[in-house]
């Protein structure tokens, strides 16, 4: 239903447009809360791949997933109950999907909030000018939700679905929203600049004494779990490389982005790639991993890639490797090619942004 149904449908009925409010097909579910929670979240995931979001759209985003985290946190069995009711059953396509949209939306918003305040702040300068309506409707929208996607709230949701799922009494679904936190956790302190926590947030997924999880027919570690969701394993490897390479542990970060290269480009070779949804995003993501892997292969020249993904890395990036060689600069611009866009959590003071003299960017955000 997920992975096939949804997709037809809405590419048949809903291509560029949104679904129906949940309040039009509640009666359909008996006006479930828990599924209408999900329903919400599913199509405005959707409507905001198709369209670019308003700031009262970011906002909503927000609201979503609140109310969605606060019932399925909710409705998770108590720490010391036994026999519990099953009530919640997702897929780990679908479990990943949603964490991964959520932290997606964080990030955007964060992004979206700075350049507002910087569009405002260039206005100031000009005293004949006034901020372009958007702009100002934006500043006044933000200022009324300052709390709307604050970091504090979001580190809660992530670390409270990886305690509540690594409990005994977890179902699987449970442990699915768990392990796939913890990946989005690892991606948020990457992003946040906090190295060490990025990669601690993934000891959940290699812990030797985890309990393993069933899918389907079979029972999974908690890594074979994240390996047979590909895109949670390509956020995985990649913000753990970064992560890696920014503590200078190199031959971590080789490891990491290498293992996921080689899986990638014969992926590519075969085709089974592009049957993935979001294959779109994957050749983007590569071509910066391998940046990233030149940058390694220089400061750390040891023999660790395949001889197949180095061939590609001097492929692609030996002009560059031998500027910086011969003492020119070249991994600056290597390291903003291939490094994710990094976020600033700071709430700006917005009554500060329309004034004559306001920074162009809050808190030294760039």
């Amino acid at each position: 239903q997920y992975s096939g149904v949804f997709r037809e449908i809405t590419a048949k009925y809903f291509p560029n447009t949104n679904w129906p409010s949940a309040e039009a097909i509640a009666s359909e579910c008996h006006g479930d809360t828990l599924f209408l929670a999900l329903y919400n979240e599913l199509t405005l995931r959707h409507l905001q791949s198709v369209k670019r979001p308003k700031v009262t759209d970011r906002i909503e985003g927000w609201h979503t997933y609140r109310q969605l985290f606060d019932l399925i946190l909710q409705e998770a069995p108590d720490e010391n109950a036994t026999a519990t009711s099953q009530t919640l059953f997702l897929i780990p396509d679908w479990c990943f999907d949603i964490m991964h949209e959520f932290l997606y939306q964080f990030q955007g918003f964060c992004q979206f909030r700075t350049a507002t305040y910087a569009a405002a702040a260039k206005t100031a300068e000009d005293p004949d000018k006034s901020p372009q309506a958007h702009v100002a409707e934006a500043l006044d929208v933000l200022s009324q939700n300052r709390d709307a996607w604050a970091v504090e709230t979001v580190l809660f949701y992530l670390h409270r679905l990886v305690a509540v799922g690594t409990r005994a009494n977890a179902s699987a679904t449970y442990r699915y929203l768990a392990y796939f936190s913890s990946v989005t956790l690892s991606r948020l302190e990457c992003l946040l600049g906090d190295y060490r926590a990025s990669i601690a947030a993934l000891d959940v997924i290699y812990d030797p004494e985890a309990e393993l999880v069933a899918v389907g027919e079979d029972m999974k570690s908690p890594e074979e779990l994240v390996n047979s969701v590909f895109s949670a394993r390509l956020s995985l490897s990649y913000h753990a490389g970064v992560s890696y390479l920014m503590l200078r542990r190199y031959k971590d970060s080789a490891s990491a982005l290498g293992g996921i290269c080689v899986f990638m480009q014969r992926g590519f070779k075969t085709g089974q790639l592009r049957k993935i949804p979001g294959s779109e995003q994957f050749s983007k993501l590569f071509d910066r991993m391998i940046a990233l892997l030149a940058i390694l292969s220089h400061i750390c020249p040891t023999s660790f890639l395949e001889d197949n993904i180095a061939a590609i890395v001097r492929e692609k990036h030996a002009n560059t490797l031998s500027k910086i060689e011969s003492g020119e600069e070249g991994y600056e611009d290597l390291f903003v090619f291939a490094c994710p866009k990094f976020v600033n959590p700071a709430v700006p003071d917005y009554s500060q942004a329309l004034k004559p003299g306001a920074t162009a960017v809050p808190y030294g955000q760039d």
